[in-house]
């Protein structure tokens, strides 16, 4: 599928300025850097992300309402998450590159309230609910990112892409419940916000090598945050490993596997106006922990009549390992799905 990296003049640290050797590999759909763009060039991209969340678990075991209601009043039941991205990158030269994104997010929770004590007409004590669950729904524009791309290395196939980029904190960190049972006048959980509110630090390194119809590539990526938000607490630093295989079944068609394994640090500090009983999600301490997740996906390229050098990917993953610090939703699944336009 690599469609023009064939006709890339490869030298150490420097590749032919008329070439599209950054938009020349079958990176799957979740991932958001993989290669660098030739002087000029610029890449569009629209990226969606839906992820399902479901079950509480504390380490890596299961967690039944009735544990979650000994210390906060309502226990998550399941949550969707949906991100729609919009990507820019341009190639400065033949090995800097910039990039930057801005999401919209949305997020639904539905959560399962504690039992309270009623009396029938016999006297008889009964435990019943308020309601049978509460649902929460927040949505907006989160944190806009940018980085700054260096090709290290283009030689051979091979390419060494070193990236650094900042987290601007645009996202609202101050939602409120408006109208909900629960929520009605105080502010939602941690999670239920559109941003992180601190500045953040991402740096990372790319290895991507092509053998003829296979592209193998890792990474590492990460984000560093250093600096308390306006409201007292900032999240925990986060690692993620990325390893992939691309197979070019057809020249406009490949196939891929990804493995990707996370980790992230507990929030520090916390928000004073969040009630921390309400629900886990409402705690600083039920954030972060290790996760591994394995995806299956596949890529079209398109390079005919009006379209011309556009990529289609989608992606779809399953988690193979959770262990999560205090008590949170388990990932059911996630997908990624991804339209790139190069000129």
């Amino acid at each position: 599928m690599l469609w023009s990296l064939l006709k890339c003049d490869f030298a150490w640290g420097q590749c032919d300025k008329t070439c599209h050797c950054g938009d020349a590999e079958a990176s799957p759909a979740g991932t958001m850097i993989s290669h660098a763009h030739a002087k000029g060039e610029w890449m569009f991209s629209y990226n969606y992300m839906n992820m399902a969340m479901q079950n509480n678990i504390s380490g890596t075991s299961q967690v039944s309402d009735e544990k979650v209601y000994t210390n906060y009043l309502m226990s998550p039941k399941k949550m969707l998450m949906d991100m729609h991205m919009l990507m820019a990158m341009y190639g400065i030269t033949g090995n800097f590159s910039v990039m930057g994104m801005v999401n919209y997010n949305i997020s639904s929770m539905q959560m399962n309230m504690i039992p309270t004590e009623s009396h029938n007409h016999a006297g008889m004590m009964n435990m019943q609910t308020r309601s049978n669950m509460m649902n929460s729904k927040t949505s907006g524009i989160g944190d806009i990112k940018l980085w700054l791309l260096y090709e290290l290395y283009n030689h051979d196939g091979a390419s060494l892409l070193l990236s650094t980029g900042i987290s601007l904190p645009i996202g609202k960190t101050n939602i409120y419940g408006g109208n909900n049972t629960m929520y009605e006048g105080q502010k939602l959980p941690y999670m239920m916000q559109m941003g992180t509110g601190s500045m953040d630090i991402m740096p990372g390194i790319t290895y991507l090598k092509k053998y003829d119809q296979l592209t193998l590539s890792t990474q590492a990526l990460s984000i560093i945050r250093p600096f308390y938000n306006f409201s007292g607490y900032h999240y925990g630093n986060e690692l993620q490993i990325n390893a992939w295989a691309a197979y070019e079944i057809l020249p406009s068609f490949s196939f891929s596997l990804r493995a990707e394994g996370y980790k992230a640090g507990n929030i520090k500090g916390n928000d004073a106006k969040i009630s921390s009983e309400m629900e886990p999600a409402s705690s600083a301490v039920n954030y972060g922990g290790a996760r591994a997740n394995g995806y299956a996906g596949i890529n079209y390229y398109v390079n005919k009549n009006y379209i011309r050098n556009c990529k289609i990917g989608i992606e779809f993953g399953l988690p193979l390992y959770q262990n999560l610090n205090g008590i949170q939703l388990s990932t059911r699944y996630t997908l990624n799905a991804r339209i790139t336009k190069s000129f």
